[in-house]
């Protein structure tokens, strides 16, 4: 994932997108490989996508910079980075010309900078926006598809769910989770965490994660994570419960706590 834009660099922005793209990723099955956030500028943005897609991930997600404005200069970045002429696409164009026309603004809305919004990198598809004006963007370099989605939440949200998720899961296949959360009292994480490696060495699919959350009356608080999945429900739910249960008897045995357990699909 690429995020683009100096407001979530000086901390006026948080990159609640990146939280986002990552939770829907992983009840998926898959998982966001690394998050890159760069200036509004041509040249890191170009460094960035380059470097990412020399890597051949199967998906690039970028997300920021395709309005009307100077500094929405993400789609020209990339036309640089990939060597690809920047053209006006008239799907694009369709697009935004609907979308003020709904609003009952006529054809003389299609000002310079909004017209902006519709040239396209060569060989893009256009995406539907259907809650803002810039569409979304997709585009293939190798064997990377790249999908460039706008910066508001809400846009972005409302393109991933209709554009980008339809195609991650078809690359993904149906894939099933077992998840659990324990609330774990009275031990020290670093008491725990020899148990902690020997159920990811004998795991190394699952995700097992303890989370610090300071002492309570002097006693030790800790929330772990218990994430397995895989393509076969019963398997995944067998090897869920025997990671819970494993842990849960290494609480005890270190006379601990365990407050409460969340299960979840």
């Amino acid at each position: 994932m690429l995020a683009v834009g100096k407001e979530l660099l000086i901390g006026r922005t948080l990159n609640s997108n990146a939280l986002w793209v990552g939770r829907r990723l992983a009840r998926m099955g898959s998982m966001i490989k690394e998050i890159t956030t760069v200036d509004d500028e041509l040249d890191e943005i170009g460094a960035a996508v380059l470097a990412i897609v020399r890597r051949s991930p199967d998906f690039l997600v970028v997300v920021g910079g395709l309005g009307p404005t100077p500094d929405d200069m993400t789609l020209k970045g990339i036309a640089r980075a990939l060597r690809l002429r920047l053209e006006r696409n008239a799907e694009a164009l369709r697009l935004i010309r609907a979308h003020y026309i709904e609003r009952g603004m006529d054809e003389a809305a299609l000002t310079p900078p909004r017209v902006k919004m519709a040239i396209l990198p060569a060989g893009s598809k256009p995406l539907q926006n259907d809650i803002g004006t810039a569409p979304g963007v997709r585009l293939v370099s190798g064997r990377t598809v790249v999908f460039c989605l706008p910066g508001v939440p809400a846009e972005m949200r409302s393109i991933f769910r209709k554009s980008v998720e339809p195609e991650v899961r078809a690359k993904v296949g149906k894939v099933f989770r077992r998840c659990f959360t324990m609330r774990i009292e009275g031990v020290p994480e670093s008491a725990l965490a020899p148990s902690l490696a020997e159920e990811m060495r004998t795991h190394p699919g699952a995700y097992i994660k303890s989370h610090p959350k300071g002492t309570m009356e002097g006693r030790s608080r800790i929330v772990l994570d218990i994430v397995v999945a895989g393509p076969d429900k019963v398997r995944v739910d067998e090897e869920g419960e025997v990671i819970a249960s494993k842990m849960r008897r290494a609480v005890v045995v270190l006379k601990g706590t365990v407050v409460a357990v969340r299960s979840s699909d």
